[in-house]
């Protein structure tokens, strides 16, 4: 039903031979590739490396199915970068997200990326590349699938849309009927991780707190066996994403390969599982 992808943020640092016979080997069927600034591949070199990178992952069996970029405005870099994204069949990426610093104005920041994305949308058009903003909970302007779709009141959902993280939304509040019923078209693809909100005494204020952890799926709070025939009912059939995003206050477990491997390994057995019920 569903093929599963790696956001391979987790594993980036390693060659590109040795993220692919990662990547394979933990039982995926593609990529989603970051490709931004402080990754290994950024903006400015994507053009010259996105070609070998394609290659290597065909050699592996895996498509390269979509990029995590930070663009935000059209300019002569990102007109170069979405040229060799169409050239090498790559046709979803990510756009960059809009946080809310403390001393911003949260109206005039949402007039921004309205024109920016708007802006975005004819360079993604000309080289037939589909973008969209990640709904992502915090302090941030994407703050649910709400928020984002005011964003793109100006936008063509045909080229710029929502890449839908149920589990941000776990934080966030929204229901996944709700999410999953507002977005409609501008429903452009799917991540998958799991919160948990844990809580501590606030030892200045002696307030109880709740902060997020992120632990393996079937142990936080997405519910995955809802989301899958939530999407199937929306009509949505591209791969969903992996992210591979396991940490306690204490502790990143990404930053370390074999236990992330591990753990991502149980994740896509269990995401196949679920599958597997709703096709049967």
């Amino acid at each position: 039903m569903y093929e599963l992808i790696a956001f391979c943020k987790w594993c980036q640092e390693l060659s590109l031979p040795e993220l692919a016979a990662n990547i394979k080997n933990l039982g995926f069927d593609g990529v989603d590739l970051p490709c931004r600034p402080n990754a290994p591949i950024t903006h400015q070199t994507g053009p010259d490396k996105l070609p070998e990178v394609k290659r290597i992952f065909s050699d592996h069996g895996l498509k390269l199915e979509r990029l995590v970029t930070a663009l935000k405005e059209a300019n002569e870099e990102t007109e170069r970068l979405l040229e060799t994204i169409n050239a090498i069949g790559v046709r979803k990426i990510r756009l960059g997200g809009y946080h809310v610093p403390a001393t911003a104005d949260p109206l005039q920041l949402l007039e921004e990326a309205r024109r920016n994305l708007a802006g975005l949308q004819p360079l993604l058009e000309k080289h037939r590349v589909m973008g969209a903003i990640q709904n992502h909970s915090g302090n941030t302007l994407d703050v649910n699938i709400s928020s984002c779709l005011l964003m793109l009141q100006d936008c063509d959902p045909k080229w710029v849309g929502v890449q839908y993280d149920p589990g941000h939304l776990t934080l966030s509040g929204e229901p996944i009927s709700l999410a999953v019923g507002l977005l409609g078209d501008y429903l452009h693809s799917v991540n998958f991780k799991s919160p948990r909100q844990e809580y501590f005494a606030d030892l200045k204020t002696g307030q109880l707190a709740f902060k997020p952890i992120w632990v393996p799926l079937k142990d936080g709070l997405l519910d995955v066996a809802k989301v899958l025939p939530a999407l199937e009912r929306a009509g949505y059939t591209d791969p969903i994403s992996i992210h591979a995003e396991y940490r306690s206050f204490f502790h990143l477990v990404e930053h370390h390969l074999e236990p992330t491997n591990a753990l991502v390994a149980e994740d896509v057995k269990y995401v196949r599982q679920l599958i597997q019920k709703i096709n049967h």
